[in-house]
Formats: structure tokens, sequence, C-alpha cells
């Protein structure tokens, strides 16, 4: 499983064994992992979410920004 992130969130999680740079793509913020395990999921979940804002058309962010905030 791979997902955007920024520079700094792609550092720390590089330091942790079970994440690795993506290839090709790594160089653009991309990180992955492979396998996780079922307490990955809960930072899982806040990093994927941050990855498809980075990653998603600006409408589709606004449209997720939107039903999102009421």
């Amino acid at each position: 499983m791979s997902f955007k992130s920024d520079r700094e969130t792609q550092e720390l999680l590089l330091q942790k064994e079970k994440y690795f740079k993506t290839p090709y793509i790594g160089r653009h913020g991309w990180v992955s992992i492979q396998n996780p395990d079922r307490e990955d999921w809960d930072e899982l979940t806040s990093l994927i979410q941050e990855g498809y804002l980075r990653a998603a058309p600006k409408r589709m962010v606004k449209k997720w920004n939107e039903l999102n905030t009421k």
C-alpha cells in the first residue's frame, strides 16, 4: 500500500522499519508499507486520508472538506 505524504512525515515514517520509500515516486513524498498489522490501521487511516487530500484534484478536496466540516 502506498500513499503520498509531506517530506517531514516521510522522513519520520522511514525511520520505522515497516515503511519504505515507494520505488520511482518516493522522491516525491510517497511512502509504502507491505502487509500492515492490525495495530497499524489507526495510524494508516489518517495517513491515507492525508495522502488522498495531497494527491486528489482540488475540486475533490473541496468537496471532501465540505462533507467533513459539517
